[in-house]
């Protein structure tokens, strides 16, 4: 961690009406995925350090140059959860392992706004009939205010598609 001279020190008010300090450091963002099969879900993490996602947020997901535009939960190719960390790409293609993914990170304490590396999926051919398998070990965890909707994904694969419950 790079530590600032007090002048670089910034105050976060928390909507509790509590005072915070947070000390500047440098920070980076990268994209992470998951394996994907043609066809299949992969999943892509927008990384960065805990410190900051505390109070930053992500800006943009990125297909090559394009922004991927924030899709209807329910349908479409994308879902966007974990408050925009995480990208679903829910039915990728053998030329998807082509295509750079990148995501864009904004501070809004001082205003920084970064953009991550790009990153490929590693597509790989459909194999044959497939039992179910999880695309995604992890554990989700989601914050939602009550009374409103919350999407945990369950990410598996298989040939013919399977139908979760």
């Amino acid at each position: 961690m790079k530590v600032m001279p007090p002048s670089s020190v910034l105050f976060h008010i928390l909507t509790t009406n509590s005072l915070s300090a947070v000390v500047w450091q440098d920070w980076q963002v990268r994209v992470t995925s998951t394996p994907a099969e043609a066809g299949g879900p992969v999943l892509l993490t927008c990384a960065a350090p805990a410190s900051l996602r505390e109070h930053a947020s992500v800006a943009a997901w990125y297909r090559d140059d394009a922004v991927l535009p924030a899709a209807d939960r329910l349908s479409g190719n994308t879902l966007l959860v974990d408050e925009g960390w995480r990208l679903v790409v829910r039915s990728v293609m053998l030329e998807d392992s082509r295509a750079q993914y990148s995501c864009s990170v904004l501070d809004p304490l001082t205003g920084e706004r970064r953009r991550s590396t790009p990153a490929n999926i590693d597509v790989t051919a459909m194999s044959v009939a497939s039992a179910p398998r999880a695309i995604s070990h992890s554990q989700w965890e989601a914050t939602v205010r009550r009374g409103s909707d919350v999407v945990l994904p369950c990410l598996v694969h298989a040939d013919p598609p399977p139908t979760v419950t």
